[in-house]
């Protein structure tokens, strides 16, 4: 290696051993110096520091607590909605089970009564009170119904439209002061006349059987039909069975409380019978 490259580079050498020493020197005098600084300060900023990461931390807290409510929140609300949802299908699931089974019992009734002609209705309105001797009916003169056809379902007697629209028909309940329905007993055979009583001296949703004959043989609980007199009512039709029996000495006729068959305070659907020259045998065969 030539003289003067050999010198420069031992130069270099030189230099940098050099600087690494001053390096060395000068970082332990200022860690030195940091050091001895360091702890006042440290003393006097820890405080600070501690209250500041106290107040941060609980700020984070909150902030997680906030943001978590409002989650559980809105999951509560999603789950809410949900449980509203499905209650609204089982409610409307329920009520359609119901309907069927109502439908399938006066579906019964008319397969039973084939030589009759009927057509369902459903009731669209009932007069205030307790009883609702008047309902009104979603089919009219469109449909081929008319005054004085009368109105039953699986359970029995119902009444008989008085009033007539296009699309809407009136029905007087048996139930109804008004009404007046030629009744007999199924057992004995007596006839009378069976009215009702809403509306008039009591509202008990019961009607009277009256002009009963003294002698009858009348008992509790027995059946209670159409006779068939007059052209409205067909023959054989259930109304109600006796709950009371009423004998006073100075009548010249028994009287009877009748229960009706049908439950007014729970009727939906109807069957009106467009026909009444035919006898009805369904609920004296079935004894309601």
């Amino acid at each position: 290696m030539p003289q003067p490259l050999k010198r420069r580079s031992l130069l270099i050498l030189a230099l940098v051993a050099l600087g690494l020493i001053v390096t060395i020197i000068v970082t332990s005098r200022f860690d030195s110096i940091a050091a001895t600084v360091e702890k006042p300060l440290l003393y006097v900023i820890s405080p600070i520091q501690r209250a500041f990461y106290t107040v941060s931390s609980k700020v984070d807290s909150f902030l997680d607590e906030v943001l978590e409510k409002r989650n559980l929140k809105r999951e509560n609300e999603e789950l809410s909605e949900l449980v509203e949802s499905l209650e609204k299908e089982l409610l409307d699931r329920n009520e359609l089970e119901k309907e069927n089974e109502r439908l399938k019992r006066l579906l019964g009734f008319a397969q039973d009564n084939d030589k009759i002609a009927v057509t369902g209705a459903k009731v669209i309105g009932k007069n205030p009170g307790n009883w609702f001797n008047i309902i009104l009916l979603n089919k009219g003169t469109k449909d081929n119904v008319d005054v004085n056809m009368a109105v039953v379902t699986e359970r029995g007697l119902v009444g008989r439209i008085f009033q007539v629209g296009p699309n809407w028909a009136k029905v007087r309940t048996v139930v109804d002061g008004q009404s007046s329905v030629s009744g007999i007993i199924e057992r004995t055979r007596d006839n009378g006349l069976i009215k009702g009583s809403s509306g008039m001296d009591s509202d008990d949703g019961m009607c009277k059987m009256i002009y009963l004959p003294l002698d009858t043989d009348l008992e509790l609980d027995d059946k209670v039909l159409t006779s068939g007199l007059g052209d409205i009512f067909p023959k054989g039709i259930y109304i109600g069975k006796v709950l009371e029996i009423k004998d006073e000495e100075r009548d010249i006729y028994k009287t009877a409380i009748i229960e009706p068959g049908v439950d007014f305070e729970r009727l939906e659907e109807v069957l009106i019978i467009k026909s009444s020259i035919w006898r009805i045998d369904t609920f004296e065969s079935r004894g309601n």
